[in-house]
């Protein structure tokens, strides 16, 4: 998706760099729930912040989490590091986490006024979410199938058609 192509190496250094930024960021490490398997045992009481805990153990992240960051990597490569969308869209990222994150984009709907490098970025992340049932957006679109309501990306279009 990004106009220069990056090599796995570069991808896998990215992939780190954004790692230790989420990992060392001034925020609620809580915020990592659906990224990191037990966030709560870097949260318990003693002098060592849970931040430092983080970054000494640099935990893997979720397989979810992991391909959602991936995918912004292969998506805007170091366009994430400059000025302008792709940066603002990896603060977010960092704040609320990958997961959360991926699962706020697939929020917008189909007439939101993205960029289609984005949107192409958006439809990712759904299939990663088709990938990762356990993520927990699986269950939220059959909470919304079963009660009627459209969900995925085509969502406007079903309603329109109702």
């Amino acid at each position: 998706m990004s106009n220069i192509p990056i090599t796995r190496a570069e991808e896998d250094a990215l992939y780190e760099r954004i790692r230790l930024m989420m990992f060392s960021a001034d925020l609620p490490v809580q915020r990592l729930d659906s990224d990191i398997e037990d966030i709560g045992r870097f949260t318990q009481p003693d002098a060592r912040s849970p931040h430092v805990r983080l970054v000494e153990a640099m935990p893997p992240l979720a397989p979810a989490a992991e391909a959602i960051v991936r995918a912004m990597i292969r998506a805007y490569g170091m366009e994430l590091f400059g000025r302008g969308r792709a940066q603002t869209g990896l603060c977010a990222m960092i704040k609320t986490g990958p997961v959360t994150f991926g699962q706020t984009a697939l929020m917008l709907g189909p007439d939101a006024p993205i960029p289609s490098r984005a949107r192409a970025l958006v439809e990712e992340f759904n299939h990663i979410f088709e990938r990762h049932p356990h993520s927990g957006f699986a269950q939220a679109r059959r909470v919304l199938a079963a009660i009627g309501l459209p969900f995925g990306p085509d969502a406007s279009s079903e309603v329109r058609r109702a």
